[in-house]
């Protein structure tokens, strides 16, 4: 187990680094506000980033236990859950990539739902709807940021 915490904790730094670059170019502030959209990504980043020097220092301390023999069973019924998963998130981003924000979220919402066991049509309705309704409110209309559009709708 430990050369797979120190795996995920080596992955986990080298993603928040390019979190943290990639907020960057995002910039700080935006008109009439005192944050801009590449500070919440950009502490994001950095917490995440020393959330996996912490798993990575605790695993190097960690005295091995004897009963953990047992490797990751990488086809056990979690595990698929967990890569339909980052499938999930990977359609998520090309899609975000390409139609832009809120018809991604469309996909998303209703996947993940999905994945958890929600089988109920008007539910996944429902709360897709609703937290669209609410990104648009609270993050477009009252902060004022703006949303990937994609780039099919340039």
């Amino acid at each position: 187990m430990k050369k797979y915490n120190l795996g995920m904790s080596v992955i986990l730094i080298v993603i928040s680094t390019a979190m943290l670059k990639q907020s960057n170019t995002y910039g700080s502030a935006t008109k009439g506000t005192a944050m801009g959209s590449g500070v919440w990504p950009g502490i994001l980043a950095v917490a995440m980033m020393i959330l996996a020097c912490v798993l990575a220092v605790e695993t190097l301390v960690q005295k091995r236990d004897e009963k953990e023999t047992e490797p990751i069973q990488f086809c056990s019924l979690g595990m698929k859950r967990i890569y339909v998963l980052v499938g999930i998130c990977l359609v998520f981003a090309v899609l975000l990539k390409l139609l832009g924000f809120f018809p991604s979220m469309i996909f998303l919402v209703p996947g993940v739902m999905l994945l958890l066991g929600e089988k109920r049509p008007a539910m996944l309705a429902a709360l897709t709807l609703g937290i669209l309704i609410f990104v648009q409110v609270v993050f477009v209309m009252l902060l004022g940021l703006k949303l990937p559009i994609g780039l099919l709708f340039k």
